[in-house]
């Protein structure tokens, strides 16, 4: 039998429904039931499980901030992060070595981003040519230097909202909807009603908005748009060459793009930081000339050997938030919280982020 309402049925009823199946809308689910495994959770996507931004992010998890409450939030999720793979027997994540290209003058400024109060270092005459080896013709000025960090992660964000989307739904009285694109959230009969674009409706004691790209297209468009949400295009180009065992990934800080080493499709990842802005995720997206010419730059000034090998990627859009800091509070009910704004990072906050919805809530139930 369907969980959807009928023209002669009632609308079937949930006591937190959860909107976004990403990396946040799923994380959001799992420690509802985590918390009080008899609520009932619905876990509701237009776009399917773990779509949008969370199926496409490169899953490069740097815990750094350029702010305290950046670093914060990320400290926070690293900690969360190392919960969830004792909980699961493994989040789909591992150790990365990370190596950044930064300007001198610049340095200490990066220091301050770790969120973890850790310090770069020069690399070493090894590092140096591993590095060397692994990124052919590898070069920077001589008001750059290249640094070393302790170790990051590189995960899997999709398989982690698959992952933790079956702990949800292995419970009785919870369920995922589906093609469900929720055009309205309103209090009716002391009930929140979620309604669909297709006229199916649920209602719910409790809500968590997390659209993810979508947060400027649907309920929450009004709220985010008072908080200075916007959408911009997110683009990966793919380089075809293997990278090697134990290969690290090299941040081209100052570029706010990176070169991540993806053993699973065989090749690097190059995110660049696409000038596209309000490009929501229902328009056409695509790698385009601009971002093509700013990829071909960045690798004929650092990297020229991997130039041959520029060769598609991925693109998508996500929703910044001014600072890129997560916009977490309730959205014109007290029991309505929107969590939005990953601001490319989503992934890598997303513990704190559901976490910091969940609290709202239950705080405001207690009280």
């Amino acid at each position: 039998m369907s969980d959807r309402t009928t023209g002669t049925g009632g609308a079937p009823h949930f006591d937190l429904a959860v909107v976004g199946a990403g990396a946040v809308g799923s994380l959001t689910a799992y420690y509802a039931v985590r918390r009080d495994p008899g609520r009932r959770v619905a876990v509701i996507t237009h776009a399917g499980r773990g779509a949008g931004a969370t199926r496409l992010s490169a899953g490069f998890d740097t815990p750094t901030g350029h702010n305290p409450a950046q670093r914060a939030l990320a400290a926070r999720s690293t900690a969360l992060f190392a919960e969830l793979a004792a909980a699961l027997g493994d989040a789909g994540r591992a150790p990365v070595d990370v190596r950044w290209l930064v300007a001198r003058e610049n340095a200490a400024a990066l220091d301050a981003t770790m969120a973890d109060g850790g310090r770069t270092r020069p690399v070493t005459a090894e590092q140096r040519s591993l590095l060397e080896r692994t990124f052919p013709g590898l070069a920077h000025g001589d008001a750059e230097v290249l640094l070393a960090s302790a170790p990051m992660t590189a995960g899997q964000p999709q398989w982690l909202a698959d992952r933790l989307l079956d702990e949800v739904l292995g419970r009785p009285g919870n369920t995922l909807l589906e093609g469900f694109r929720v055009t309205g959230v309103r209090r009716t009969d002391g009930r929140l009603e979620l309604a669909a674009a297709d006229g199916s409706r649920i209602t719910a004691d409790q809500a968590v908005l997390a659209p993810g790209p979508w947060a400027l297209d649907g309920p929450l468009a009004a709220a985010a748009r008072a908080r200075g949400a916007r959408v911009k295009k997110v683009v990966a180009f793919h380089v075809m060459a293997p990278p090697p065992p134990g290969a690290p990934a090299l941040v081209l800080e100052d570029a706010d793009a990176f070169l991540l080493p993806h053993h699973p499709g065989g090749h690097w990842i190059l995110s660049i930081t696409s000038p596209d802005w309000d490009r929501g995720p229902d328009g056409p997206l695509a790698i385009d000339a601009r971002d093509r010419e700013l990829a071909r730059t960045l690798l004929a000034r650092h990297v020229p050997g991997f130039l041959p090998h520029l060769l598609g990627g991925r693109v998508f859009s996500d929703c910044f938030t001014p600072g890129h800091l997560p916009v977490v509070d309730t959205a014109g009910d007290d029991d309505v919280v929107m969590a939005i704004g990953g601001s490319g990072s989503g992934y890598r906050l997303a513990p704190a982020m559901a976490e910091d919805a969940l609290n709202l809530l239950d705080w405001r139930t207690r009280s």
